[in-house]
């Protein structure tokens, strides 16, 4: 298991196309861990193919269950009230462990001893975007999930989120308010992880890489030819 991944982000050449991703995310969510691999695998492999790109990372992260109280709720009796009990909950965690293991992620449910309210998780990731590069935001986002999945942190705690965010380089207060985040893409009828890419090609779930590269390139094509007719016009 590799909680500190990295997929060679190197500056772009100066005459670079921008490809914007806006990534729709919660931090209790193994899924958008799972997703935000899947992300860095397929930019590493688009970039070999397109070394002019550069990615612009927007963070949209949002609690989905906003009515777990503020101290959170005991992990496992959550997860069986939630699906039906302990088989039903073996069942859909071997379902996750098996597509996380292969995007080298060890996933340590039984770590976990409280479900938390994720919104100061949320926003932090929504506040620190507006500090700190990049990849350190890309660090940051994965630290919290590690936390959380792999060593079974409590990411409802402000201290955890504090030494969290120091790590990362960021002088985080907590108490500030949260950046506004606009809900999802009209057409996107909920769910996360959900990444629009350059505003106009959604892709919900946590999809293979090969598929995300595919969007991707559609995507990039799609904006090089708007801008060629623009130009001609």
């Amino acid at each position: 298991m590799n909680c500190s991944e990295s997929s060679g982000t190197s500056p772009a050449p100066a005459s670079s196309q921008t490809l914007r991703v806006d990534f729709y995310l919660d931090l209790i969510c193994p899924w958008c861990w799972i997703g935000l691999r899947n992300l860095r695998a397929a930019w590493a492999s688009l970039r070999l193919q397109h070394p002019e790109l550069a990615l612009e990372t927007i963070w949209h992260a949002n609690t989905l269950l906003p009515q777990i109280p503020a101290q959170g709720v005991p992990y496992q009796a959550f997860y069986e009230a939630r699906l039906g009990g302990q088989r039903a909950v073996a069942m859909r965690r071997a379902q996750i462990r098996a597509v996380a293991e292969s995007v080298d992620l060890s996933l340590n449910f039984e770590s976990i001893a409280t479900f938390p309210n994720s919104a100061l998780a949320c926003a932090l990731v929504n506040a620190a975007q507006s500090t700190l590069e990049p990849e350190a935001m890309y660090q940051l986002v994965e630290s919290i999930y590690c936390a959380f999945f792999s060593q079974g942190q409590d990411i409802g705690s402000t201290e955890t989120l504090q030494a969290l965010a120091q790590a990362s380089g960021f002088s985080w207060d907590a108490a500030a308010p949260s950046p506004l985040q606009p809900s999802m893409d009209a057409d996107h009828a909920g769910g996360v992880p959900h990444l629009v890419f350059n505003g106009q090609w959604p892709v919900t779930g946590a999809v293979p890489a090969s598929e995300l590269v595919r969007v991707m390139q559609q995507a990039v094509a799609a904006t090089r030819l708007d801008s060629e007719c623009k130009a001609n016009a």
